[in-house]
């Protein structure tokens, strides 16, 4: 069973400065979750039992069986789907051992696409 608060903060890290002051995302859905799980810290699964005993190895911290109403509650989607989960943040540091004359393209909180291409063009010109 889900409390109130582990709902509201669920329902807290679809604001950004939320997910940046607990250093989480919300990801919700079968293929998203199973695709993260591979490549990033598992903070909390909550999942139906049936999704739950078609994925027996599982890698989070804590894990939480629930019914489809109460995913219902704690999704942010308009219809939920059987899993959510909150990961953890990875965090970055920048490795000053880079040799003297290298170039290094450093990028944060790209927004588009498309600006991001834009940028590796021009570094590739620039060479």
């Amino acid at each position: 069973m889900l409390s109130k608060n582990r709902i509201k903060y669920i329902r807290s890290l679809e604001m950004k400065k939320y997910r940046k002051a607990e250093k989480a995302f919300l990801a919700e859905g079968n293929k998203l979750v199973n695709d993260l799980l591979g490549h990033f810290s598992c903070k909390l699964l909550i999942a139906t039992a049936q999704w739950l005993e078609a994925h027996p190895l599982l890698l989070a911290q804590e894990t939480i069986e629930v019914s489809a109403e109460e995913l219902a509650r704690a999704s942010l989607l308009k219809t939920p789907q059987e899993v959510l989960a909150v990961f953890e943040l990875p965090s970055y540091t920048y490795d000053d051992s880079l040799p003297g004359h290298s170039l290094c393209l450093a990028l944060d909180d790209v927004q588009d696409p498309g600006n991001l291409g834009t940028i590796i063009r021009i570094a590739d010109w620039f060479g």
